[in-house]
């Protein structure tokens, strides 16, 4: 389909050698939905006039509710290097206190501009630090299953805090588990303006149709060269749950022209009210424990219907036709173990 409107660029700009290095990864869970059918809608890129605190487009017109949004996503880099001289082991016992996990493995091998690097937890994340192009830094980086693990988020704003650390990156989200602001309603807010910065002028946006199909719909709303990206899309169905309801309303910051303050990890719900003037609805309170059971009913639902699709005639013929007892067959068949898409995080359990 030919379309008169510039899309977004879905990588970041090359990272310059330094502190602010970042994984060039899209945000989790979530990416442009195969199959779909991209369409580009008019807008520009934010204007960069200088860095300052906070989000561009912010409305302060209402109090928002704090808590009406969870962190999904975690980049920062502090200025400290380790070495034999600089134990690790410090740092790690500030991680398990505040994160609830500390360090895992060795990677043996670098990450971005750094020479070093570890896993965070049980696959959280990744830590890494040397290098003579990383202006002295080491860089963390939290996935959102790794946020949904955090033990204590103001303890982790405290570390933060202690370390001088300056955030790179954070994803914000609002789970709409009823849909009642779906993609529609997104797209007729930017058609209308609800969108614009306080100039006027609308941002870059891009939609993705899957044309009913069930994979799911996408709105990109920003850009990642902005330093503002936000992404409504159908999290249900991107699951694996065609009939499902669930819209999640994410919000990518990254410290591209702004300074992304600690305080986003203890109120997350108020910037991401304050982002775009149509946004100061997010107000109900969100429930990790709600998202993570939402996640795993879905997932298990699909994984049911597969193991039906490719192996129910099997265990049919062995009970009905073979006599096979059931327990026997499940002795046949099952082995330990747990399906990596049913291996949630315990919200707030840390590295459990």
């Amino acid at each position: 389909m030919d379309s008169p409107f510039p899309s977004i660029a879905e990588d970041d700009p090359p990272a310059a050698p330094g502190s602010d290095a970042r994984p060039h990864a899209p945000a989790a869970d979530v990416g442009p939905n195969g199959g779909g059918e991209s369409v580009s809608l008019t807008g520009t890129a934010e204007a960069a006039d200088s860095p300052r605190l906070v989000i561009r487009g912010e409305n302060h017109s209402t109090e928002p509710n704090p808590s009406a949004a969870f962190v999904d996503w975690l980049n920062f880099t502090f200025p400290q290097t380790y070495s034999e001289e600089i134990p690790l082991s410090r740092l790690n016992r500030q991680l398990l206190t505040a994160f609830g996990f500390g360090l895992g493995m060795p990677r043996n091998r670098g990450h971005l501009n750094y020479t070093d690097s570890w896993e965070i937890g049980r696959g959280f994340g990744i830590f890494a630090s040397g290098g003579e192009t990383v202006g002295g830094t080491s860089f963390f980086s939290l996935s959102g299953e790794g946020c949904h693990a955090v033990k204590d988020w103001q303890a982790v704003y405290e570390l933060l805090q202690e370390l001088n650390a300056r955030i790179t990156r954070v994803d914000l989200a609002h789970d709409d588990f009823q849909g009642i602001r779906d993609i529609k309603l997104a797209v007729a807010w930017y058609v209308a303006g609800e969108f614009n910065s306080q100039r006027g002028r609308p941002p870059k946006a891009e939609y993705i149709d899957d044309f009913d199909s069930g994979s799911g719909k996408t709105l990109y709303i920003g850009s990642r060269e902005s330093g503002k990206l936000l992404r409504v899309y159908e999290k249900g169905k991107q699951l694996g749950a065609p009939l499902h309801p669930w819209v999640r309303w994410e919000l990518e910051l990254h410290n591209k022209d702004r300074i992304v303050p600690l305080e986003v990890l203890i109120t997350p719900g108020a910037y991401l009210a304050t982002s775009y003037p149509c946004m100061a609805w997010v107000s109900d309170s969100q429930s990790r424990i709600q998202t993570i059971a939402t996640t795993s009913r879905i997932n298990l639902d699909s994984l049911l219907r597969h193991c039906r699709g490719s192996y129910g005639k099997l265990i049919w013929t062995l009970w009905q036709v073979l006599e096979i007892p059931p327990e026997e067959i499940l002795a046949k068949l099952a082995r330990p173990g747990i399906p990596p898409r049913l291996d949630m995080p315990v919200v707030g359990g840390g590295d459990v």
